[in-house]
């Protein structure tokens, strides 16, 4: 009666989302979310949407996702899931985040992700230069299986658009066991050459910063 309660809800949120807004999470227990999908949009366009619910043999899901005007500005078009998924028995979550009509046309973009695991996730982005929600025309950055425990990554590349494009990350957590936890998050970032620059260079100097002040300690 429960799961038939969960089942029964999540397709309520499905039927009641409108396709209109371009920020999207769903969330399903199959790979191509042909399932029960639980779906959230930006209903006030204020670039975050949320999800909070149960399905099927998953206890929690807290899942977030941002994007303009939330994060970003003129400079730097981005997207950003977070994620925490507890399970109540053996299985696999499927999560996917989206959101259109991105503009930097001839861009570095980068991928940056981190979080633990109790038992294995793995994330892929992309770039759709038809501007459609979830598409999957170029693949940014594939992390592959990661195992138990911490984990983080990166990757960058160029980007090359003729007109608007989407971007969309997707995340896939299998668990062995009920009451088991995976906690993430997953940011794409497309900015212009310069103000990458100008980022890793703050980060330098701050580094240098750091050290000077561990070295004066030190003395």
């Amino acid at each position: 009666m429960q799961s038939f309660l969960k089942s029964f809800l999540a397709i309520i949120v499905l039927a009641s989302a409108t396709s209109a807004q371009a920020l999207v999470i769903e969330i399903s227990e199959t790979a191509d979310f042909s399932g029960v999908v639980i779906v959230a949009d930006d209903a006030d366009n204020d670039g975050f949407v949320q999800v909070s619910s149960a399905i099927g043999t998953w206890l929690i899901n807290v899942v977030s996702g941002f994007s303009s005007p939330a994060i970003g500005d003129q400079h730097v078009d981005k997207i950003h899931l977070n994620s925490v998924n507890v399970s109540g028995g053996q299985g696999t979550i499927y999560i996917r985040l989206t959101d259109t009509d991105f503009q930097r046309l001839e861009d570095i973009y980068t991928t940056d992700f981190g979080g633990t695991t109790d038992g294995s996730v793995s994330f892929q982005s992309y770039a759709d230069g038809s501007n459609t929600g979830f598409g999957q025309g170029l693949l940014l950055s594939d992390s592959g299986t990661l195992f138990s425990g911490a984990f983080s990554g990166s990757d960058w590349g160029r980007i090359s658009m003729e007109g608007a494009y989407s971007m969309s990350i997707y995340a896939a957590i299998t668990h062995n066991d009920g009451f088991q936890i995976s906690s993430f998050d997953y940011a794409v970032s497309v900015a212009e050459p310069g103000t990458l620059a100008l980022v890793g260079l703050g980060l330098l100097g701050l580094g240098l910063s750091r050290r000077r002040k561990a070295s004066t300690v030190a003395g």
